[in-house]
């Protein structure tokens, strides 16, 4: 076994030589020929009850199975390899956020041998990071620290909670999860890195933190606001201070250091919130124009400027300009705008998001909430509910029905669960991990 090197997690890659694994589940053999027929013993271990694994055992001529559970297989001889990929728990009417298990198997490869058994053992546990709400916790009261972790278990009603997490990182702008649970974030001051990363086996309790990335944009020296991530796993970075949006290809994320972007969309005076859809297509919310701007997929492949449509939204009656600054797709494709300024979430349908050129609408949903609310993060849990920043130590959950229904601001919507802690000074970007499935993010899990 020979390493190659470190992938994007840090972690060594190997190069596995000859198929791994004796009868008894041993070192490599010299040679594994498909010959006969044996047995394939596949163990799956540390999932709770009524969690599925996703184990898929490959073999000679084409052999696939996908196994949810431990399973002895007859098979013909030959090599065979599992791949394991992470799984969650399953979702009900109550689910808000899943927990999420990642798994290691102890031999990556096996030899069937003819009128022999192999084995082989999966053992799943549950990543750290996961079955919780995360918040970015702006001017900390004492005691507290500057990320915070709310179990699953806290979300239910409307509450005085003490979060599950207490977890000492540097000052944070903004929060995202990649696929493994790892929360990237944007560091606080000047002198922090553009970009941190924790671990996700960092994020189970309370304490210092130590970050394992610290990454820098070349030529950039103000602070970004916004991230996300696009499906294939490339970092979008928006920067108001430089009029633009900047990719970071994923194989630009595996250490600390310095890059230059991979592409810029330039020409923006204040982009801030970004979000992905289903097609790949991205949108920015730029403060300034109080326009939310698509560039198609196929364009983000190199740097660009002006946007494939743009959409201008007001409120009803002739009220005026609704500004931009958050985004956030539900599970039905519908974009939810929300405008810090006028304290008001919008949605604009599939409908609004076609076609192309320049569009000036009034979105039918309008949801104002109380002036006091600042409006700095939000995110869809499993349920379709939308968690909100709220007021001073609070965050908040506006229900599906919640979200069907237009309030004014003389009467604004009253979420219908509020989460009050000690320990939040007042919230800023929000991230759940993981997110929901059929969401068009880069951290969900079917």
């Amino acid at each position: 076994m020979k390493q190659i090197g470190l992938g994007l997690l840090g972690v060594p890659l190997l190069l596995l030589s000859g198929c791994g694994g004796q009868s008894s589940g041993g070192g490599p053999p010299a040679t594994c020929e498909a010959v006969g027929q044996g047995t394939l013993q596949v163990e799956i271990v540390g999932l709770p009850s009524g969690v599925s694994g996703r184990v898929t055992v490959r073999g000679p001529n084409g052999f696939s199975r996908v196994l949810s559970a431990s399973q002895t297989l007859q098979v013909g001889g030959g090599p065979y390899r599992v791949e394991v990929g992470k799984t969650a728990s399953p979702v009900t009417e109550t689910t808000l956020v899943r927990a999420a298990y990642a798994g290691t198997s102890d031999n990556s490869e096996t030899c069937v041998r003819n009128n022999q058994t192999a084995r082989i053992t999966v053992t799943y546990s549950q990543i750290p990071s996961s079955a919780s709400l995360w918040i970015e916790n702006r001017n900390p009261p004492s005691g507290a620290s500057p990320l915070l972790g709310f179990a699953a278990s806290l979300l239910g009603s409307t509450s005085t909670q003490s979060p599950t997490v207490n977890a000492g990182t540097i000052s944070l702008r903004d929060i995202v999860f990649d696929q493994d649970g790892n929360l990237w974030g944007i560091g606080g001051t000047t002198a922090d890195p553009h970009l941190v990363r924790y671990p996700a086996r960092d994020l189970g309790s309370s304490g210092p933190k130590t970050r394992d990335r610290g990454i820098n944009i070349a030529g950039i020296s103000c602070l970004p606001t916004r991230l996300a991530f696009d499906l294939a796993g490339n970092l979008w970075v928006s920067f108001p201070c430089a009029d633009r949006v900047v990719r970071l290809n994923a194989d630009q994320l595996g250490a600390s250091g310095t890059v230059t972007p991979v592409a810029a969309i330039t020409g923006l005076p204040a982009p801030q919130g970004l979000a992905f859809d289903r097609s790949g297509n991205l949108w920015i919310a730029d403060q300034e124009l109080k326009k939310v701007l698509r560039f198609n997929a196929s364009r983000l492949g190199a740097s660009t400027s002006g946007p494939d449509l743009t959409i201008e939204s007001s409120r009803p009656g002739g009220g005026g300009t609704l500004d931009t600054y958050l985004l956030a797709f539900d599970a039905a494709g519908n974009l939810w705008v929300g405008a810090f300024a006028a304290n008001i979430l919008y949605r604009l349908t599939p409908a609004d998001q076609d076609g192309s050129g320049s569009k000036t609408l009034t979105p039918a949903i309008q949801i104002s909430v109380t002036v006091s609310d600042l409006l700095e993060g939000m995110a869809f849990d499993e349920g379709g509910g939308l968690w909100i920043t709220y007021s001073a130590g609070k965050f908040a959950r506006l229900s599906p029905s919640q979200l069907t229904t237009s309030s004014s601001p003389g009467s604004p919507t009253t979420p219908e669960r509020i989460i009050t802690s000690p320990s939040i000074g007042s919230a800023g970007g929000l991230a759940l991990y993981p997110a929901p499935a059929g969401l068009p993010l880069f951290h969900s899990l079917p």
